[in-house]
C-alpha cells in the first residue's frame, strides 16, 4: 500500500552521475509514496521524468555560467519560486540528494525559513584529492544545516559519528544500480579485447596508476587495448598516450555512449588511490563486466575478491598489471566475476529497496520510531 507521505526531493547538478542518482531514487521512491522533485531548469536527465505523473515536477531556473550562477542565486525571485513549490507540494519531508554550491543558502531556506525536516545524500563523505577549495567550504558550512544524513558506506557512517553526528540520524543505503544505461543496449556491439577505464578524470582515480601497469599488459597481450572515457584535464598524463593502443575519448560522454563503451569493454578498471564509493561499479555489474578496483573507501562492499570482481591493493601498477592479466587469460574467471557482479548488483543494489529504506528513515524522522532499533526523537523535538 502507497504511503501518504510528501518527500520533496532537490538536486541542482544538472548532469552526471549525481543526477542519475537523484532520477533513480525519485522514480522507486514515486511508487511507495507521494513525491515532488526540484531540478535546474537545463538538466540533463537520463529520461523524461515529466512523464511520470505519480512525480510532482518543479523546474528552477540556476542560470548558466558562474555569473549567471551567482546572479540567479541572489535573485529573490529564486527564493520566492522555491517557497511557493514547498507551499504549492506541502512536503513531509525535504531531502537534498547531492553536493551543490547553492546548497548552504537552501539548506538554511528549508531548516530555518520554511522549518522543514531536512535530510542530505552525502556521497562523499571525505573530498577527494583535487577538490576546489570554495566547493570544500561551501560543502563543511552546509553539513552543519541538516539533522539527517544519507550516506552509502558503512564507513561513511562511521565518520560521520566520528565528527559528532548521531547514528540513529544516518541511514547507510548502497548505491544503487545504473541499469537504465542497458537501455541502449544494441545487439550491434560485442564485447572485443578492450580494459575501459571510465569516469571524469581526477588524480584520486589513479589513472597514472593503470598507464605505467598497462605497458607489461601490452608486451604480454599485444592485441589487447585500452580505452580512457571521460572529461577532466588528461594533460599530466600524455607522455603515457604514445601507444596507438590506448585510446581516449576526453570529453563528457552521453548516455547512450555509456553504453556502447561498457558494451566493448571485456575488463573495466578502477585503480582509485581514495573513494567513498563509486557509480561506475554498479553501472559495470549491469553490463556483466569484470570489474577490477581498490580496496578503498567503501568499495570493498561491491567489490568482493575473485567474487563479484577483482580487489587490488591501491597505488600498486604490479598489482594492477596482475589482476589484468588474469581475467585476460582466464576468460571463464572473467565471465563469473561479471554474471557474479550482476546478480549481486539485483539483489542488494535494487532502487525498489533502496526506496523502502528511505521511506523508513522518512517515517523515523517523522514519528521518532526508529525504523532498525534504537533511539529516536522527533524532528520538532530536535
Amino acid at each position: 500500500m502507497k504511503s501518504n507521505r510528501k518527500i520533496l526531493l532537490i538536486c541542482l547538478t544538472r548532469r552526471g552521475g549525481l543526477l542519475h542518482f537523484h532520477d533513480c531514487l525519485v522514480k522507486s521512491l514515486g511508487e511507495f509514496c507521494v513525491v515532488g522533485t526540484v531540478t535546474a531548469k537545463n538538466a540533463e536527465h537520463n529520461e523524461d521524468l515529466s512523464a511520470d505523473l505519480s512525480v510532482s515536477h518543479f523546474l528552477l531556473n540556476t542560470g548558466s555560467g558562474k555569473k549567471g550562477t551567482f546572479l540567479q542565486l541572489i535573485n529573490p525571485l529564486t527564493w520566492i519560486r522555491i517557497a511557493r513549490i514547498v507551499h504549492q507540494f506541502k512536503p513531509d519531508v525535504i531531502h537534498i540528494t547531492s553536493a551543490q554550491e547553492w546548497n548552504p543558502l537552501i539548506g538554511f531556506f528549508v531548516r530555518f525559513i520554511l522549518r522543514k525536516p531536512l535530510v542530505y545524500t552525502i556521497h562523499d563523505v571525505v573530498h577527494h584529492e583535487g577538490t576546489p577549495k570554495y566547493f570544500q567550504i561551501t560543502e563543511a558550512i552546509f553539513r552543519k544545516i541538516p539533522r539527517f544524513f544519507v550516506v552509502l558506506t558503512r564507513q561513511g557512517k562511521d565518520i560521520l559519528i566520528s565528527k559528532g553526528a548521531a547514528p540513529e540520524r544516518i541511514l547507510v543505503v548502497p548505491h544503487g544500480i545504473y541499469d537504465f544505461f542497458t537501455h541502449y543496449h544494441t545487439g550491434l556491439i560485442h564485447p572485443e579485447k578492450e580494459i575501459l577505464f571510465f569516469g571524469r578524470i581526477e588524480p584520486y582515480k589513479g589513472l597514472d596508476i593503470l598507464l605505467r601497469a598497462i605497458p607489461d599488459v601490452f608486451s604480454k597481450h599485444p592485441d589487447w587495448r585500452l580505452h580512457i572515457a571521460g572529461g577532466g584535464d588528461i594533460s599530466p598524463y600524455r607522455k603515457y598516450l604514445n601507444d596507438r593502443r590506448i585510446l581516449v575519448t576526453n570529453r563528457f560522454v552521453s548516455d547512450a555512449e555509456v553504453a556502447g563503451f561498457m558494451q566493448r569493454a571485456s575488463i573495466v578498471a578502477l585503480p582509485y588511490l581514495s573513494a567513498s564509493q563509486s557509480g561506475v561499479i554498479p553501472t559495470a555489474f549491469a553490463f556483466r563486466k569484470a570489474v577490477i578496483a581498490t580496496g578503498v573507501g567503501g568499495i570493498p562492499d561491491m567489490v568482493q575478491d575473485h567474487r563479484t570482481g577483482i580487489l587490488i591493493p591501491p597505488n600498486d601498477p604490479e598489482a594492477l598489471t596482475q589482476a589484468i592479466n588474469e581475467l585476460i587469460e582466464h576468460p571463464l574467471l572473467r565471465e563469473k566475476v561479471g554474471e557474479n557482479g550482476f546478480a549481486y548488483a539485483n539483489e542488494h543494489l535494487g532502487w525498489n529497496a533502496i526506496a523502502r529504506k528511505h521511506l523508513a528513515f522518512y517515517e523515523q524522522i517523522l514519528t521518532g520510531k526508529p525504523a532498525e532499533g534504537g533511539n529516536a526523537k522527533r524532528e520538532d523535538q530536535l
